[in-house]
């Protein structure tokens, strides 16, 4: 889970990969995504079982679609050969939590929702560079207020604890890809509630349900301390970035339902 580090450690790396990147970084986020056609929107299935078997067969079903994205992704032949080694790095990782958290619901006696790479399309997302870097921010960034959301519901600690490592190696992910698409000098936090993003990506960085639980990206106010009067030589921007909201599940399960067309279970590949 730590060797994605290594592929960030020298700024000259940094540089060259961010080079790579020049279209996305000019088009910036909302300019890629815009210019990508979206699929039809549509609604993940409810996750089976109770209390935390259905919490990680929801966490699973993420795995699953970041999978099989990354997957496709590497297929396409579109990713500069400078920083496939960053994007295979993380579909390594996706499929080790898909094992992982198979092996857990396994390991408890519980039945593990079952997808497969031809129960997910991601259109013209992964027919070019642009298109794959700006869905994969938007998968990470998802997968980040995802596990977090979940994260006081999980009663057993040892699920608590996966769950959490498995949370900050998707945080590791979000901020790299962050970091590759954007300039000059991206940092890897989420700015704001990225209000120019277009409509199917915008639940990622808006409020759940309930807003008071789930609150935006854009959120100042934590502990219910506003921030940007207890920390007035501060912008709201450098407030709001300094922490990743919750997200609830249905909204999740909202996002991640764009991409799933097949059906749990039914054994195709």
């Amino acid at each position: 889970m730590n060797s994605l580090l290594t592929f960030f450690d020298t700024e000259t790396a940094v540089q060259s990969r961010r080079n790579a990147l020049g279209t996305v970084g000019k088009l910036g986020l909302g300019a890629a995504l815009a210019s990508v056609p979206f699929l039809k929107p549509g609604v993940a299935r409810a996750q089976s079982g109770s209390g935390d078997v259905a919490i990680l067969n929801y966490a699973l079903t993420l795995e699953y679609l970041e999978r099989s994205f990354y997957r496709q992704a590497l297929d396409s032949g579109t990713i500069p050969g400078d920083v496939r080694p960053l994007f295979q790095t993380i579909y390594d990782d996706e499929a080790a939590h898909v094992d992982f958290l198979r092996g857990a619901l396994e390991g408890a006696g519980a039945n593990p929702v079952d997808y497969t790479d031809s129960d997910f399309a991601f259109g013209d997302f992964v027919t070019s560079f642009a298109g794959i870097a700006a869905l994969a921010q938007g998968l990470e960034d998802t997968g980040v207020r995802a596990y977090k959301g979940q994260a006081a519901a999980i009663s057993t600690p040892a699920y608590l604890q996966a769950a959490l490592q498995i949370h900050s190696v998707e945080a590791r992910h979000a901020a790299a890809i962050r970091r590759l698409s954007q300039s000059p000098a991206a940092q890897g936090w989420i700015p704001n509630s990225q209000p120019d993003a277009p409509a199917p990506i915008a639940p990622v960085y808006g409020a759940g349900s309930p807003a008071s639980q789930f609150p935006a990206e854009g959120n100042t106010t934590q502990g219910g301390v506003q921030l940007t009067t207890a920390l007035s030589g501060y912008s709201a921007t450098e407030i709001s970035a300094a922490f990743d909201e919750p997200l609830d599940m249905d909204t999740v399960l909202g996002i991640a339902g764009q991409f799933i067309t097949g059906s749990e279970g039914d054994g195709n590949d």
